[in-house]
């Protein structure tokens, strides 16, 4: 039976557009499938480090990417411990803070332009396999569903992996914190650093920047733990940060409020048959 692409990545995050890339330059035909109809401001995802920024320099993407953000070569952590990053052995002797969809991006326009296929607006549902190759079940924004032959499937596709759970691969561990509270807020005076994290008996609170103006501010409130689809009032990541902080910055004006729970998982195994799982899909920490 003939296949429509030798490789399908369900998922255009880092780790598949990455490999979409790698594919195209070897010549391997490829096609990434993303949910995600149009691309994204809102991200989790804000540090790259030393070893992510040699293996893009390898690319040549690297210093386009330090261009996006703002490189901190000393970490200071929880008001204690400070961490000096400018004597590591590496041309990026520093973490690289910049919002995870410049990453993308950047990862996205090497694909395409190497010759990789990207489908958006299109979610994996099912995934069946022979000796010859896997077949894909693709929904689209309107319902239609549609099968894909390759001869390889990448599932790339998250933490809720479907790709993961159609093969039936565990993906044991534990929850490591739960009622994480995520904001995008503006702030009326800048933290004296770009990365600032502290915390105190009750909790902790992290400020980052987008670089446009806008912060992200990750707390956590040992006080109210609550389940992740527990809305947000902005009046609680500011008490949680004038209590870590010392102040709240004054933030306003939330644009986006979420409440989540950071897994420590791992798969027992990365391949099964023609399929294979990375990223987010295979371990999450």
């Amino acid at each position: 039976m003939s296949v429509d692409t030798a490789v399908m990545i369900a998922g255009a995050g880092p780790a598949g557009l990455l490999l979409a890339g790698d594919l195209a330059a070897a010549g391997v035909a490829c096609s990434v499938v993303e949910r995600r109809a149009t691309e994204s401001n809102l991200t989790r995802a804000f540090a790259v480090h030393a070893r992510t920024l040699e293996l893009l320099d390898a690319r040549g993407l690297a210093d386009e990417l330090v261009a996006t953000g703002s490189p901190v070569y000393s970490l200071r952590l929880f008001d204690r411990v400070r961490i000096d990053l400018s004597s590591l052995p590496t041309r990026f002797p520093f973490v690289l803070i910049t919002p995870q969809y410049h990453t993308e991006n950047l990862l996205e326009q090497r694909a395409r332009r190497l010759g990789a296929e990207l489908i958006r607006g299109a979610t994996v549902v099912g995934v069946r396999q022979d000796v010859d190759g896997v077949d894909v079940d693709v929904t689209t924004e309107d319902g239609a569903v549609s099968t894909r032959r390759c001869a390889y499937l990448v599932g790339a596709d998250g933490v809720h992996s479907t790709v993961r759970r159609a093969l039936g691969v565990a993906f044991p561990g534990h929850s490591a914190v739960q009622s994480v509270m995520l904001a995008d807020v503006r702030l009326r005076t800048a933290p004296p650093e770009v990365l600032l994290v502290d915390a105190v008996a009750a909790g902790f609170a992290f400020i980052v920047p987008f670089g446009d103006g806008w912060y992200r501010v990750v707390a956590w409130d040992r006080r109210r733990q609550l389940p992740d689809d527990a809305p947000v009032e902005l009046e609680e990541v500011r008490e949680i940060t004038r209590l870590a902080l010392g102040t709240d910055f004054g933030m306003y004006d939330a644009r986006w409020l979420s409440r989540f729970h950071s897994d420590e998982r791992q798969i027992d195994r990365h391949r099964v048959g023609r399929v294979f799982l990375a990223g987010d899909a295979a371990h999450v920490h």
